[in-house]
This record gives structure tokens, sequence and C-alpha cells, in this order.
């Protein structure tokens, strides 16, 4: 299926109302691929996508259900420092335009730290710590397990 098909899944998913299967499909999948920033043409495929493309992919076609809570997890994988730019600016337009609720599974913290509210830390499943991304990012708990603890220097 080409990318627009894609999202096109994600307009008809779940619905039976026959007139909502009438509209233009295909209008509003573009609609989402033009929030998200996805410019494709009508035969592209998903794998000429790149990382970053693949992922917007991905978020239009779930914006496209419609739904009132969005589940990310790790959207920013494998991706490069302008992508999770780009990435993060797109999370940043769904919430603050939609205002669709994220509960964002994330290992990259430079992405999260001005977008979301709250943060939940996790260390081999225990929560080590909650709070705002500021409280959270100088915990020590947070700093010993996910930047190890630092380093003392003696100088002889």
């Amino acid at each position: 299926m080409t990318v627009v098909e894609n999202v096109m899944l994600g307009v008809l998913f779940g619905k039976e109302d026959k007139a909502v299967i009438k509209k233009d499909p295909r209008s509003e999948a573009l609609r989402w691929l033009d929030f998200v920033g996805l410019k494709v043409d009508e035969n592209t495929m998903p794998g000429e996508l790149t990382a970053g493309n693949l992922r917007r992919l991905e978020l239009a076609r779930a914006l496209a259900t419609h739904p009132r809570l969005l589940l990310a997890d790790e959207v920013m994988s494998g991706l490069n420092q302008e992508e999770i730019t780009q990435a993060s600016q797109v999370l940043k337009k769904i919430r603050e335009e939609l205002k669709i609720t994220i509960i964002w599974v994330e290992h990259i913290m430079r992405a999260l730290m001005n977008l979301v509210d709250r943060v939940t830390v996790l260390d081999y499943g225990q929560i080590i710590a909650e709070g705002t991304p500021e409280e959270v990012s100088r915990n020590p708990k947070v700093i010993e397990a996910y930047l190890g603890e630092e380093e003392t220097s003696s100088h002889a």
C-alpha cells in the first residue's frame, strides 16, 4: 500500500457509519499527512521514506482514527538530531492544536524536557522519580540510573 493508502486505513478504521465511509477518505488522509508535515505524492511507498518520515506516517495514521489519547512508544528511536527536533514539533502541535493527551515512552530525555508536563522515570520496572521535567532531571536516583555516578577526580 502507498503512504496515502496507509493513512486511509486510519481514516476508515472502526467506522461502521456509511456516511463516514462515503466521505472522501483520500482527502482526509492527505489532510493528516499535511498536519504532520509529510509531503508525498500519491504513489510514494513507505519503503521510500526516511526513518523520520516513517514516524510522521505512523502519527498521521494514528491521528486519522481521531484518538483522544495517543500512546507514543519510542517515537525518537533511530532518528538524527534534526529528525528528533521535527518529531518533537509534531508532538507539540498534536498536544496544543488537537488537545490530545499523549502518553510517551521515550529514552531520549532531551526530546521530552520542553514538551511534557510530567515525567515518571522507571528503572528496572520500578518508579524512581515523578514530577516536572526539571525536578526529575535533578533527581539523584535518575542521574545515577541513567547517567551514572559522577566521577570525582583527584589530583596528586
